[in-house]
């Protein structure tokens, strides 16, 4: 009996603390992702139209501010910005194909950067309306251990790709910089994750994913060493710019009166084209049970192995090229730009 006893009680504790935690506004990646994605964009910066850098950013204001790292806007060759800015906002459906994934494109200004602590801040010029926006989270509520998750274009994977880790350290004025707070996760990050958002459980914005550790000095691989500059850093550089950006608290989560909608996000007046994506009921494919067996309709046919269509790829598997995606598109641009000047000669 005493053992009964014991194991009842430890189900009741381990309820208890699920219970408290999905209480305390934590959401699955999935729904992380359906609600945070849209702020996410991808960010092109190119002088001649053939060489440039890619990354990511994180729309922080409806108006159109968007943060990301100054590695990712600066050319490190001249130590100046890039001339030409451009952002693309997710599509409803990642496909995977270029042209779709990419029709939704804001060309920007570079407002301010600091190189020491890796900030820039961008503006869209003449951003649509019914942006999200990707609200910052106060990194002294997160803590080694706790779960996080990065949107971004990671290179020769895919755009908006979604990965999951935990946080793994914390390290103050790191590399000797003062004021830049790091977290460290084993979240996967690469080139073209730089600059984008790295969200605790609830989709807040902890921490700016900015490095990646792939090999020590002595020529050793390094694996899952990855580092975000935490959100504090981004608010105390903002306000020093003039912007006013405050953490979002947990009372402000709608999970404090639903503990299954996904968290809301900051709009413009003007609503949206199409409604955001509900994942309160989401749709499973139906499965059978041991022994079961699924009856055709009656007047179903069901077809021999010879009848039996061949599986069809819908969409082509096409990891990007960062290097070829930014030649691509920026001479697309230049080449709009130099049609124009001919009209206007």
């Amino acid at each position: 009996m005493k053992r009964n006893h014991r194991i009842a009680t430890a189900l009741l504790l381990f309820a208890a603390v699920g219970f408290s935690a999905h209480a305390a506004g934590a959401y699955t990646p999935k729904e992380i992702y359906e609600s945070i994605g849209p702020g996410v964009v991808l960010i092109l910066a190119s002088d001649d139209g053939r060489l440039g850098s890619g990354g990511t950013g994180s729309i922080i204001r409806a108006d159109g501010l968007v943060i990301t790292n100054a590695h990712v806007v600066i050319n490190k060759e001249t130590n100046q910005p890039y001339r030409r800015l451009s952002l693309f906002l997710k599509p409803d459906r990642v496909t995977g194909n270029m042209d779709k994934d990419l029709a939704r494109r804001v060309e920007a200004k570079l407002v301010a950067f600091d190189a020491s602590l890796d900030m820039a801040l961008l503006r869209m010029e003449n951003p649509p309306a019914g942006l999200t926006v990707v609200s910052l989270g106060n990194p002294e509520d997160v803590a080694i251990g706790d779960p996080v998750v990065a949107i971004g274009h990671p290179e020769t994977g895919g755009l908006w790709s979604l990965t999951t880790g935990t946080i793994s350290a914390e390290m103050e004025n790191f590399n000797g910089v003062k004021g830049k707070d790091i977290f460290q996760t084993e979240t996967s990050l690469n080139r073209g994750n730089s600059g984008g958002p790295l969200l605790d459980g609830r989709g807040a914005m902890v921490g700016v994913n900015t490095m990646i550790s792939r090999k020590a000095a002595d020529g050793l691989t390094i694996t899952s060493i990855n580092f975000a500059l935490k959100s504090s850093v981004a608010q105390h550089w903002l306000a020093s710019q003039g912007v006013t950006v405050g953490y979002e608290s947990p009372s402000q989560s709608p999970a404090a009166s639903s503990a299954t909608a996904p968290r809301s996000v900051e709009k413009t007046e003007a609503p949206s084209p199409t409604p955001p994506p509900t994942v309160e009921k989401p749709i499973t494919p139906v499965q059978k049970s041991a022994g079961e067996s699924v009856k055709p309709p009656p007047d179903a046919k069901s077809p021999s192995k010879e009848e039996k269509p061949a599986a069809q790829i819908l969409t082509e598997k096409r990891p990007y090229n960062l290097d070829r995606l930014i030649a691509d598109r920026m001479k697309e641009m230049e080449d709009l730009m130099e049609e124009m000047h001919k009209k206007f000669r």
